[in-house]
């Protein structure tokens, strides 16, 4: 994949997983400038901005807004370092508030589900600190369950920024 598109790809991941809960917290949205002042990891992309517009849009159209980002991971054909960089900027995310909720676990394993090369060893040898419980096979629902489960039991029409 390009880099300019998987910059924004990482970018659309830490998002998504920011408001995966129904909530974005300050720590959340400070760890992804962090990112991007310190590693760089969203190019050259002017951060702010495409945060503003990504709040628009998931206003505008809620849970939808996460399935369009499911569906374009199932699309994407991504390397296996790429597959697991956009797994750690799940994590990262999730972990950022120091709250994790199983909403949040469950959409990190919806994300996983459409990781074809990354081996679950990989994950936990490659994403420092990461629990088992978020790849533990199982309890990892087949994918059309685990989306239909995830998607069924979350409600982003007000998606609420805490500070």
């Amino acid at each position: 994949m390009e880099n300019k598109d998987f910059n924004k790809l990482l970018l659309l991941t830490a998002f998504s997983c920011m408001a995966c809960d129904g909530e974005i917290a300050g720590e959340e949205l400070s760890l992804i400038k962090e990112l991007d002042a310190k590693e760089k990891l969203f190019g050259d992309i002017e951060v702010g901005v495409e945060l503003k517009k990504l709040k628009e849009q998931i206003d505008k159209e809620g849970n939808l807004f996460l399935k369009h980002y499911v569906d374009e991971l199932a699309e994407v054909e991504l390397t296996e370092q790429e597959e697991l960089t956009v797994l750690k900027v799940a994590y990262r995310i999730i972990l950022a508030d120091d709250k994790v909720e199983y909403s949040e676990v469950k959409f990190f394993k919806v994300i996983r589900s459409n990781m074809k090369r990354v081996a679950d060893d990989t994950i936990l040898n490659g994403i420092e600190g990461i629990d088992d419980y978020f790849i533990q096979s199982d309890i990892r629902e087949e994918y059309g369950h685990l989306y239909d489960s995830y998607f069924g039991n979350i409600d982003l029409s007000h998606l609420n920024i805490r500070n």
